[in-house]
């Protein structure tokens, strides 16, 4: 019995020290097993955001995240498109202190724009270790600064510094010193992508030889929308057959007889119609001295008023400016502004000359005043001043008169006429403030039954103010989360547990 009871109790020791050890190794277990796993974790995040960046963006502006309309146009990319980046990354990036931000925050939105879309890949090329990547290339000039190159299939168009960032031009003329103000890098990287993913772009005509305005500021938007610039005169020239546009602007001189002909059988088109032309009337002469012109806007239910629209509304005047400078509201016909992003944003025109509708079957307005407006004559004298009674009315800034063979479906030809050539310059071009370059993309869109949408995309400054933590520290945060804090954590956390529970 003595022996009986001596062995019970040795096994009842064994028990407890058998279960201690159970448990201790199960902890032991448990805990390697997590930490693996936790470094596994590290390593697949490691290498995904190696090739696809994670990034979490707190600045107050979102200076390091792509804007709404370049996320919505990257989704419906359908070709595989590769952005070649002509240097190493970090040279990319590296620059003195008043650059390297503006460096950095393009870097990251390029790469924001490869994760935007499965068929955007990027490339980072060193040229001074393949010094032959640019062979193929023969259509670029590489003699200059270009920093990008964007390829789709056979297409390819190579991006320039300065279609990447903004400069200090003084600095740049005066001393050569390029000092970098503001960046555009959506914009120029969206434009490239539409340009080389576009495989049939539509032909616009600008006419010369009639002394008209320089218009460059909007011919650089139509390019970068996928639309192929030509100029002609028509003292000398044809217009090609498959131009769908021709622009007139701001002309010094009427057509003469040969050319009103050649812009009138270019619109019949043989009966087929389908062409159309854009006209911006010169406000320095008087109307009797373009008698051609006058006669092909009369064909299509349209004249203009020899004077300015004067608004009289404080809400259509802009802050600041004087009665002549005014936002429009957009014709009832939504056909041109549907598939506009932001119809709520107003086309800005200044010094305009009213577009009166003589036939309202062929013509309707585009753009119009409020009904405060009136008429100023361009020829008013200072004595007929106190006399002038103004009919105050709603004028129109912009009209389309349309022609066509009158069938069902039949292809129209059609004639719009601006009344302010200002419209379209860089000033009103170049800021978001006003539709005027998604609008009047949009409107040569429609008239030309293309789907694009306008890629009109303002650059963002990096240095605008942060909530909380700097810009850089809200790049590298996600990197440093996962493969440093969240490791070493787990293993203080898991060697507070061993101590604990050996001293048990």
């Amino acid at each position: 019995m003595k022996q009986n009871r001596n062995t019970s109790e040795n096994q009842q020791t064994k028990k407890p020290k058998n279960r201690k050890l159970t448990h201790g190794a199960m902890s032991i277990l448990l805990t390697a097993l997590f930490i693996a796993g936790v470094v596994l974790i590290n390593i697949i995040l490691s290498v995904v955001t190696d090739s696809h960046p994670l990034y979490i963006d707190v600045t107050e502006n979102a200076s390091y995240q792509l804007q709404k309309e370049t996320k919505e146009y990257l989704s419906e990319v359908k070709d595989p498109v590769d952005i070649y980046v002509l240097q190493k990354e970090t040279d990319f990036e590296s620059g003195d202190s008043s650059t390297y931000k503006y460096r950095v925050q393009a870097n990251k939105l390029i790469h924001a724009m490869e994760n935007s879309s499965d068929n955007i890949t990027l490339h980072y090329v060193d040229l001074a270790a393949e010094p032959t990547f640019t062979t193929p290339y023969t259509q670029v000039d590489w003699t200059k600064s270009h920093a990008i190159l964007v390829k789709s299939g056979d297409l390819y168009r190579a991006v320039d510094l300065t279609d990447l960032f903004d400069f200090d031009q003084e600095q740049y003329s005066q001393y050569g010193t390029i000092v970098i103000t503001g960046q555009k890098v959506e914009q120029a990287l969206t434009t490239a992508i539409v340009n080389v993913t576009t495989k049939e772009k539509t032909k616009v005509t600008v006419l010369t030889g009639q002394g008209e305005q320089d218009m460059s500021a909007f011919t650089k938007l139509l390019e970068n929308n996928a639309y192929e610039i030509e100029t002609v005169s028509l003292l000398n020239e044809s217009i090609s057959d498959d131009s769908e546009f021709v622009i007139i602007y701001d002309p010094d001189v009427d057509l003469d007889d040969k050319a009103y002909e050649t812009l009138t059988k270019w619109l019949d088109n043989d009966g087929k119609f389908g062409h159309n032309l854009f006209y911006f009337p010169n406000d320095q002469h008087k109307l009797s001295d373009f008698p051609n012109l006058n006669a092909l806007l009369a064909d299509y239910g349209m004249e203009v008023q020899y004077g300015y629209i004067y608004e009289n509304s404080e809400n259509y005047i802009i802050p600041g400016a004087n009665h002549y400078i005014s936002i429009y509201d957009y014709g009832e016909d939504t056909a041109y502004t549907e598939k506009l992003r932001n119809s709520s944003i107003p086309v800005v025109m200044m010094l305009t000359m009213p577009v009166k509708i003589t036939d309202d079957t062929m013509a309707k307005p585009l753009l119009t005043s409020s009904d405060k407006s009136f008429l100023f004559p361009r020829d008013m004298e200072e004595k007929d001043l106190k006399s002038f009674e103004p009919k105050t009315e709603s004028l129109n800034g912009a009209a389309i008169g349309i022609r066509n063979d009158g069938t069902e479906g039949s292809k129209n030809s059609s004639v719009v006429v601006i009344g302010s050539y200002d419209a379209l310059t860089s000033n009103y071009l170049s800021t978001t403030a006003y539709n005027n370059a998604a609008y009047f993309v949009n409107l040569f869109n429609t008239l030309s039954s293309r789907d694009d949408i306008s890629v009109v995309i303002a650059g963002k400054d990096p240095s605008s103010n942060e909530l909380g933590i700097t810009s850089m520290n809200a790049i590298l945060f996600p990197s440093i989360l996962v493969r440093f804090v969240i490791p070493i954590a787990v293993l203080v956390i898991g060697l507070i547990i061993w101590i604990r529970r050996r001293h048990k």
